[in-house]
């Protein structure tokens, strides 16, 4: 994918850029490997060009970059961490990341949930039971795992019965008739 510079907003020269401590910079000419792309200020190298060797090294050398990874990591683990706890703590962050997790494994916005929500009466889709996940303090999302298609708002032991029964109908249908017959055998 082929990113539209605008010209205004980079500087023209390495130096320049350098100067206005800004970390990119386009010169409008094409780099040795023919790449009309920004530029790093720091090194001069493109950034086509780096993308490229960046992807040789992963794959001709996944245990290097591996191991590269987890040392940074080591490295600047409490900086990291702390930096979550900071943004994590923001409301607005929350519900950004929520609302994109939804959206990656579920296909659902947080609109649509809580749409879902409204629909379910606030609370589970199977039990009507008001219990929300312990550590999340929301309902499961149900969703069949060979559509992907939701299905509904679980609370955490409904959705892990559905799960342990491996969506089988059959398997649960024959859960209920033992169940029936445990209770005539009474």
């Amino acid at each position: 994918m082929t990113e539209i510079i605008n010209l205004n907003k980079y500087p023209t020269s390495r130096l320049e850029a350098h100067e206005k401590n800004i970390p990119h910079y386009f010169t409008g000419k094409p780099c040795l490997n023919g790449h009309l792309n920004k530029r790093r200020t720091s090194d001069g190298k493109c950034l086509s060009c780096d993308s490229e060797y960046q992807k040789r090294k992963r794959k001709n050398r996944p245990e290097d970059v591996s191991r590269m990874r987890k040392a940074y990591y080591e490295r600047t683990r409490e900086h990291q961490l702390e930096l979550r706890r900071i943004n994590y703590a923001k409301p607005e962050v929350k519900a950004a990341k929520r609302n994109k997790d939804l959206i990656k494994n579920y296909g659902i916005s947080t609109d649509e949930y809580e749409l879902m929500l409204d629909s379910q009466n606030n609370s589970c889709a199977i039990c009507r039971g008001p219990q929300t996940n312990t550590r999340t303090n929301y309902f499961d999302v149900d969703h069949c795992h060979k559509t992907g298609k939701v299905r509904g708002l679980l609370c955490t032991n409904c959705n892990h019965g559905i799960g342990k029964f491996q969506d089988d109908k059959e398997l649960m249908l024959h859960a209920y008739n033992y169940l029936e017959d445990s209770e005539n055998d009474e």
